[in-house]
C-alpha cells in the first residue's frame, strides 16, 4: 500500500462551508430587515 498522503485527509464535516451559509443567512435576514425598517420610518426602501 503506498501512502498518498494528506489528500486523502476528508473531515466528516465541512465546517467552513456551514459557516458560510449561516453567515448568508444572516446577511439577507439583516438586509430585510433594513428595508423593511426604511419603508416604515422613511416611506422608501432605499435607507440611503
Amino acid at each position: 500500500m503506498a501512502d498518498t498522503g494528506p489528500s486523502d485527509f476528508r473531515p466528516s464535516s465541512n465546517v467552513y462551508t456551514v459557516l458560510v451559509i449561516v453567515a448568508t443567512i444572516f446577511l439577507l435576514a439583516a438586509t430585510v430587515f433594513t428595508s423593511v425598517r426604511a419603508q416604515e420610518l422613511y416611506g422608501n426602501w432605499m435607507p440611503f
